[in-house]
């Protein structure tokens, strides 16, 4: 039995060696699916996967960067020369496929197997188990996968829609049939869950009992399905929501009292949670044993029983949220991710605690304050206890990081000093400056070193936005508010963040990369710097040394580098902090540039890497174009000619501007010569007049010895290039040369003369001049005049 290979193997039985034909994929059309063809993907058990179609490709991604697998390829049949982009979270992996075979995907101890499924029937090798269906509830849907791996977010290759991709670390048999719903569809998958999403509300999320799918908007489309009971709501319910029976907010002390029985530990968690005290809630509720409920004598009726039962299960699921609830409110983050879960996180009455959850754990912020901005009425109608541990720093967050839909559901803030930095912050994002400014300086006076740390460091950024101090100032004052000289009290850790923040992206107005960086390089994602923002800013400043020219956000004349670094240093400090910025379209127009530096650095490899990741990351079929056609550039330095086919293949578009297209169809006529195709070649530059287009035909005519068309297109290229007097700088004086070179070889007298004549006595250097002067004296005379 043949062994497998350590990255891939592939088995053809019955069917004889076929010959790889070029250009690549009318290799792929010629080769007949076999019998049996194997292609092993050597992922270990830590990596989750997904495999589904797009267009012409069969796609799998895993959700582990694997850079052992960039050189993946086999010699020859169905699976040869696999596509494998390396990510910095996921490896994505294209087979072109155009016929679509039937194929299965199963999982073995060395990795994942694809193969030609010899019974015509198309899956896995399992059929996924009953408890994959999803569930459908009020505001989500679960799609209950206990082994997914990490949600990713990618353009679909072929389309560019936004595909949410759920990989799988054991075999699930994926989706056999697709399904459409409002605002997403369903994708058929040989393995993990594939959402591609028609609207940007759509959102997928990871959780303890699968993935979830929801609706993230201030009017959320209606996923899942709405709340529906045959019963009546309790009256606290019915006035409020469920939250406020398990919270304790209800006038009967929660709903879970009752007059004729002694509180229970739950009823003292939630008197104590009601008042303000969420740690003491702990505590309460850290001693409850499993079950509280009195013991059923057998005489007990069958109504009874179910009563009991019932109350028993609301008991439980109270206990569980108040216990995420007064985790979270106590700072223990940890032992709050039942807010989040598929039970909590979604229901109307419990979502705006998945904001707080999120915002607690720095993740993403337009989710975070989405959540919070439409639950802050909700909010507002808690105890007053409990409202001031989490109101005024939710409206602090979604003023800093809400979008302005969501700002303006904060309005009106409630007329109290603890509202009074989010209200500031307001008042500059509406445009008043100057009342901000003022209401930011006495906030600076404040008893709270926390609220005098943040309007500190909010008073300098809104200086700094308004042009009343330049960056490098700014960035000065930064540092001296981290120092935090004079100060009654230690600077706290949220401001401390926030202060870092800004300064890095002061230095990076500055056009001081390197100083931004090292301030960003010790700030950590958490609610006062979410992911996301810190992600932004990473890719703002790396935008700065990409395309030094302009900073987006600086002053006119600033954001350029105050210190030009060198090549080398410029791609070293992008190359260590790319991971840093969240794949997605911002991503790839930065990969696009970094990788143009690369390759004009001759560093090959990493620019193949970086031009591949832009092309896949982008959704715009043009942008995709532009970035496949400089990955074929690339590759075609590299030598990689599979490589450069496969991106000039995937760069066609019937919509292509016409300076692009041109440049696409030079490069296929480089990929042509390369393969030994000059006919090929010379058909795809028929009606290219750009001097890089008349260079290669010249290029691709003298090697045919065709020296009379070499001198036409030549000839064309030096009138427009050479300058009729003056020196001639040294590419001209090589052109000039060649082109008499050419003439003389096509005894070409008419065009050597006129080259005499147009050099007029300038020189081509000594030893192109002696061979001038002899191709010269090589004319035979046509007249006597001669």
């Amino acid at each position: 039995m043949m062994r497998r290979a350590a990255a891939c193997l592939v088995l053809m039985q019955g069917v004889a060696a076929q010959t790889v034909l070029s250009p690549l994929r009318a290799a792929y059309a010629a080769v007949s699916p076999s019998p049996h063809a194997s292609l092993l993907l050597p992922f270990d058990a830590r990596t989750a996967v997904a495999a589904f179609w797009s267009g012409p490709d069969f796609v799998v991604v895993a959700d582990q960067p694997l850079p052992a697998l960039s050189h993946l390829s086999c010699d020859l049949g169905l699976f040869s020369s696999p596509d494998v982009t390396v990510l910095e979270r996921a490896t994505v992996i294209r087979l072109y496929l155009p016929a679509h075979p039937q194929l299965s995907f199963s999982r073995q101890s060395d990795g994942w197997v694809l193969q030609t499924d010899v019974s015509g029937h198309a899956g896995s090798s399992s059929a996924p188990s009953a408890g994959s269906m999803p569930v459908f509830m009020p505001g989500a849907v679960l799609f209950p996968q206990k082994q997914a791996g990490r949600v990713l977010m990618l353009p679909d290759p072929v389309s560019g829609q936004r595909l949410l991709i759920a990989p799988s670390l054991g075999v699930t048999g994926g989706v056999p049939q697709g399904q459409r719903a409002e605002g997403y569809s369903i994708r058929p998958s040989l393995e993990g869950l594939v959402i591609a999403a028609d609207s940007q509300q759509i959102a997928l999320r990871g959780t303890a009992e699968g993935v979830v799918l929801d609706a993230v908007a201030l009017d959320p489309l209606p996923v899942g399905e709405k709340e529906a009971s045959s019963a009546p709501a309790p009256a606290s319910i019915a006035a409020h929501g469920a939250d406020w029976v398990w919270l304790g907010f209800g006038s009967a002390g929660g709903g879970q009292k009752a007059s004729s029985r002694q509180p229970s530990r739950l009823d003292s968690a939630q008197t104590a949670f009601a008042a303000g005290q969420p740690w003491q809630a702990l505590r309460v509720l850290d001693r409850t044993p499993a079950s509280e409920a009195p013991a059923t004598s057998t005489s007990t009726s069958t109504s009874t029983s179910t009563s009991t039962a019932t109350r028993n299960d609301t008991a439980q699921i109270a206990g569980t949220f108040l216990h995420a609830a007064a985790s979270l409110l106590a700072g223990h983050t940890g032992q709050a991710q039942d807010l989040n879960d598929a039970r909590f996180g979604d229901a109307p009455a419990t979502r705006v605690w998945r904001g707080l959850y999120l915002m607690q754990t720095g993740q993403n912020s337009q989710t975070a304050s989405t959540l919070l901005a439409a639950g802050f009425a909700q909010m507002q109608a808690y105890p007053a206890a409990v409202r001031a541990l989490m109101v005024p720093q939710a409206a602090t967050y979604v003023a800093r990081f809400g979008d302005a839909a969501s700002a303006a559901l904060l309005e009106p803030l409630p007329d109290e000093s603890a509202y009074d930095l989010a209200r500031a912050l307001l008042q500059a994002r509406a445009g008043q400056a100057e009342t901000a400014r003022v209401a930011l300086e006495n906030l600076t006076a404040s008893s709270s070193a926390q609220t005098a740390a943040y309007a500190r460091a909010a008073l300098v950024g809104l200086m700094l936005e308004k042009d009343m101090i330049s960056p490098a100032t700014a960035a000065e004052a930064y540092g001296k508010l981290l120092e935090n000289e004079g100060q009654p009290a230690a600077l706290p850790s949220g401001p401390k963040a926030t202060i870092r923040l800004g300064q890095a992206h002061a230095f990076a107005l500055a056009g001081q990369p390197q100083a931004a960086l090292a301030v960003l390089d010790r700030v950590l994602a958490g609610p006062d710097v979410p992911e996301d923002v810190l992600s932004s800013t990473y890719l703002t400043i790396l935008r700065g040394l990409v395309f030094p020219e302009t900073v987006p956000g600086a002053p006119a004349g600033g954001g350029a580098l105050a210190a030009p670094l060198s090549a080398a240093d410029r791609t070293g400090l992008i190359a260590a902090h790319l991971p840093h910025v969240e794949d997605g379209l911002s991503k790839a127009k930065l990969l696009a540039g970094y990788g143009r530096l690369l390759l004009a650095g001759g560093q090959l490899d990493a620019a193949l890497a970086a031009f591949g990741q832009a092309a896949l990351l982008q959704d715009n079929p043009v942008a995709k174009a532009e970035a496949e056609d400089l990955l074929a550039q690339a590759a075609l330095q590299a030598h990689r000619l599979d490589v450069a086919q496969r991106a000039l293949d995937r760069a066609r578009h019937p919509g292509l501007p016409e300076d692009l297209a041109t440049q696409c169809a030079y490069d296929a006529a480089r990929l042509a010569v390369a393969l030994g195709d000059p006919d090929r070649a010379l058909s795809l530059l028929e009606r290219d007049e750009t001097d890089a287009g008349l260079e290669l035909r010249g290029q691709v005519y003298e090697a045919q010895k065709r020296w009379p068309e070499a001198v036409l297109v030549l000839g064309r290229l030096a009138a427009r290039s050479v300058p009729e007097d003056g020196a001639l700088p040294e590419p001209q004086q090589a052109l000039v040369s060649r082109l008499a070179t050419d003439a003389a070889a096509a005894q070409d007298s008419a065009t050597l003369l006129r080259l005499k004549g147009w050099l007029a006595g300038r020189t081509l250097g000594a030893e192109r001049d002696e061979q001038f002067a002899m191709q010269i004296r090589s004319i035979k005379p046509l007249s006597p005049a001669h």
